[in-house]
C-alpha cells in the first residue's frame, strides 16, 4: 500500500469510467496531491483501503491506497450510507457533492426563502394541484422529483379548445384528453408511483425559433469560496422544448448577443451572476449538502424576466469542451479538494 502523502480520491459509478475521469482531472492538477479514482466496489472498509486507478510513469496502474483525505463524489446517485460511512473515516466535511441527485422539490423550497421573484410556482403533484395550475396558468411541467436530463418530464397544455395535451421531449403530443376530467381521470397512470413535482409553465423566449437556457456553472476555488466558473446555453432542437437533448451549446453570450442591446446583456448576465451565488449561500446554509460546485438553469421569459427552473448536483462536464476557460470546470475541483485537504 502506499504510504499516505495527501491523496484526493475521485469516486465513480464503475470500473470503466476510472480511466476518462480521471484523465481529465489529472490534466489540470495544478497541486501536489496526488489524484486517483475509485467505485463503490473497490473499497475495503476491514482494511481501510482502497483499490485505485492512477497513472504512473505514463501507466495506468491499479494499486492499494489508505483511505484519501479528501473524496470527490462523481458517481450520481451513489447510495448516502456508503457515502456516510466514507464521511466517518476521513470527516464528513472532506467529501464534497456527496448529494448530487437533488430533490427539487426540497431545493425549490429551500431557494423560495430568498429567491422567491425568480422561480416558477412549483407543488408536489397531486391530481387537484395540476387540475388547478392548469386551469391558472394553461402549461405545465410534470416532472419527477428525483430527475435527471429531462427524463420523465411532461409538458402540459390546456388548449383553447379545451382538449389536454400532454408531450414528452417534443411539442408534438403524445397523449391528447378530450377535457380535464379525462386528464383528472388518467394522470396518475401516466406518472405511477414515481413521486413528482408540478413546476408553472413559462412562456419561454425562443432564439431562431429554438428553446434555449442559461446555465450557469457555480464552483468552489481554492479559498473554499463560490464563484460562477462558466454561463452556457444549451439550444434545444426546434421540435423540441427539453434542452438536455440540445442542438448544440455555446457560451450564453453569443444567444444573448444576438437578441440584446449590450446593456441589456450585462444586466441579465449580472441577474443570472446574482441570483446563481446566492443560491450557492443558501444551499451552504442547508447542513445536509456539502457541495463543491453544482449548475443553476435559468431561463428567460417574452417579457425579459429570467427564472430559476432547476439545479444540478452533478454538473455535465462534456458541455463546456472546447469553450472559452474550460480549464477552469476541470481544474476548480482539484483546487477545492486542495483547500479542503490543507484544513
Amino acid at each position: 500500500m502506499i504510504k499516505n502523502h495527501g491523496f484526493v480520491g475521485l469516486l465513480v459509478a464503475n470500473r470503466s469510467q476510472r480511466k476518462n475521469v480521471l484523465n481529465q482531472y489529472l490534466r489540470y492538477n495544478r497541486t501536489n496531491l496526488k489524484l486517483f479514482c475509485f467505485t463503490p466496489n473497490s473499497i475495503d472498509w476491514e482494511k481501510k483501503s482502497i483499490v485505485g486507478l492512477h497513472r504512473l510513469n505514463r501507466k495506468w496502474v491499479l494499486t492499494k491506497f489508505p483511505f484519501p483525505k479528501v473524496v470527490y463524489n462523481r458517481c450520481y446517485d451513489t447510495h448516502p450510507e456508503l457515502l456516510d460511512r466514507l464521511g466517518a473515516i476521513i470527516g464528513k466535511d472532506k467529501c464534497f457533492n456527496h448529494i448530487n441527485q437533488f430533490n427539487k422539490q426540497e431545493i425549490y423550497t429551500n431557494l423560495s426563502r430568498w429567491l422567491v421573484d425568480y422561480l416558477p410556482e412549483t407543488v408536489p403533484f397531486d391530481k387537484e394541484n395540476a387540475v388547478h395550475l392548469l386551469h391558472v396558468h394553461s402549461v405545465i411541467y410534470l416532472k419527477p422529483i428525483y430527475g435527471h436530463k429531462g427524463k420523465g418530464v411532461y409538458r402540459v397544455e390546456l388548449m383553447e379548445s379545451g382538449e389536454i395535451h400532454i408531450s414528452l421531449h417534443y411539442f408534438t403530443p403524445d397523449i391528447i384528453f378530450n377535457d380535464v376530467k379525462q386528464f383528472e381521470d388518467h394522470i396518475q397512470e401516466l406518472i405511477g408511483s414515481t413521486p413528482y413535482m408540478i413546476q408553472e409553465g413559462v412562456n419561454i423566449k425562443q432564439f431562431n425559433n429554438q428553446h434555449f437556457d442559461i446555465r450557469a456553472l457555480v464552483q468552489k476555488n481554492d479559498r473554499g469560496l463560490w464563484s460562477v466558473t462558466n454561463v452556457v446555453s444549451r439550444i434545444a432542437y426546434k421540435v423540441s422544448y427539453n434542452t438536455s437533448i440540445c442542438e448544440r451549446a455555446c457560451l450564453s453570450l453569443e444567444v444573448l448577443n444576438h437578441l440584446y442591446p449590450p446593456d441589456k446583456v450585462d444586466a441579465i448576465i449580472q441577474s443570472v451572476y446574482n441570483c446563481s451565488l446566492r443560491s450557492a449561500e443558501i444551499l451552504d446554509e442547508d447542513k445536509t449538502y456539502h457541495l463543491g460546485e453544482f449548475s443553476v438553469d435559468f431561463v428567460l421569459d417574452n417579457d425579459d424576466r429570467i427564472w430559476i427552473i432547476e439545479l444540478n448536483g452533478k454538473p455535465q462536464k462534456d458541455l463546456y469542451n472546447g469553450m472559452r476557460n474550460q480549464f477552469a470546470v476541470y481544474e476548480r475541483p482539484i483546487q477545492y479538494a486542495h483547500y479542503l485537504h490543507a484544513h
